[in-house]
């Protein structure tokens, strides 16, 4: 499904990654990792044949402009002990195209088709890995509620072991450390061209630098998202 966006950007939903064809996975996985590529020194591409986002259980948001990909969105479905959860497995924005608004776009294409039906739940976990604190801010604002929770005021104390088991269900070989739900060395040889930092909030930005100040550590974050998409 391909949809007119503004400013002449076109936006592609794979909502079933699995049913990719074959012969487009390949493009697929270039563009991704070209946009990768524009934020992040890379030793090997992050997602490849191996480590695949073709799965039934994912879904790709791409927004395309002028014959380029210019933005991405990689989202997985799950439950855990009944709950509906969306964990975001990657996103990013080709570096030209930054401060366009392009992730809550990708996010509400993603989310319009997983809940828009009048039968789905009124609400879900959101969850996402990540040592950006624009990602942060970004999921935080999708969620009523959120841990880590950076001020504490928006902090659910049901998260914290809904939270560490998603983590230990998505990266079972890797640590987290409760309270901050840190996860040192998460991100092996990748690092940032340029540390991001949110600009307008301060405490988020401190927060990111002094609790995982390595290049190659990340926070697990998890919240409860209101489903606003459902067609009730």
């Amino acid at each position: 499904m391909i949809a007119t966006q503004p400013r002449a950007v076109t936006s592609e939903l794979l909502q079933i990654a699995s049913s990719v064809p074959e012969h487009r996975r390949d493009a697929v996985l270039e563009d991704i990792n070209s946009i990768i590529e524009t934020n992040w020194l890379t030793e090997e591409r992050f997602w490849s044949r191996q480590h695949s986002p073709f799965k039934a259980d994912h879904g790709i948001v791409l927004f395309h402009h002028s014959g380029e990909c210019v933005a991405y969105l990689i989202v997985q479905r799950l439950a855990v002990a009944g709950t509906r959860v969306i964990y975001l497995s990657g996103t990013a924005v080709r570096d030209t195209y930054r401060g366009n608004g392009f992730f809550k776009r990708m996010f509400d294409t993603a989310m319009t088709a997983e809940f828009g039906d009048p039968v789905a739940p009124a609400e879900f976990c959101l969850c996402w890995r990540t040592r950006n604190p624009v990602i942060y801010v970004l999921g935080r604002a999708q969620c009523r509620s959120v841990v880590p929770a950076i001020p504490a005021g928006t902090h659910a104390s049901d998260l914290d072991e809904l939270c560490v088991n998603l983590a230990a269900t998505l990266y079972p070989r890797q640590t987290i450390e409760r309270g901050t739900m840190a996860m040192r060395g998460a991100y092996g040889q990748l690092r940032y061209r340029d540390e991001p930092t949110t600009q307008s909030s301060p405490d988020v930005d401190r927060w990111f630098a002094q609790t995982i100040p390595s290049g190659a550590d990340a926070v697990f974050c998890a919240g409860w998202a209101n489903n606003r998409w459902s067609q009730r």
